[in-house]
């Protein structure tokens, strides 16, 4: 009966141990950032659309003087703060950000035009 209930509470034990680490995973993935955005303003010199997957990759797709394409990239938020990483060409792209789930702002560190986007 003592190995039984020894068997039992071990069980208990680790079940409750894995619960309480799945529990403290931190997840920065963010839903109202997550998902494909089309650039409505400002319309100038270039268009460009963002893909924000749920595991923290997608892609950059870009039209400009130069052409157009599309690049893979990594993004994590920390806050208000997005970082995208282009890890073909070594670049990055800092932005604070804001959205009402409908339409993401990005605001470029180093200044100029706000970039609005709608989701498609």
């Amino acid at each position: 009966m003592a190995k039984i209930y020894r068997t039992g509470l071990l069980l208990a034990v680790i079940m409750t141990a894995a619960l309480s680490l799945t529990s403290c995973v931190v997840d920065d993935e963010d839903p109202f950032i997550t998902g494909n955005w089309r650039m409505v303003a400002p319309l100038g010199d270039f268009y460009n659309e963002f893909s924000f997957r749920r595991n923290g990759t997608g892609y950059y797709y870009v039209e400009d003087y130069y052409g157009q394409d599309t690049f893979d990239i990594i993004w994590y938020t920390s806050g208000n703060q997005l970082t995208v990483e282009f890890p073909d060409q070594m670049d990055q792209m800092y932005f604070t950000w804001q959205s009402n789930g409908d339409v993401l702002y990005l605001y470029p560190w180093e200044g100029g035009d706000t970039w609005i986007y709608n989701r498609f």
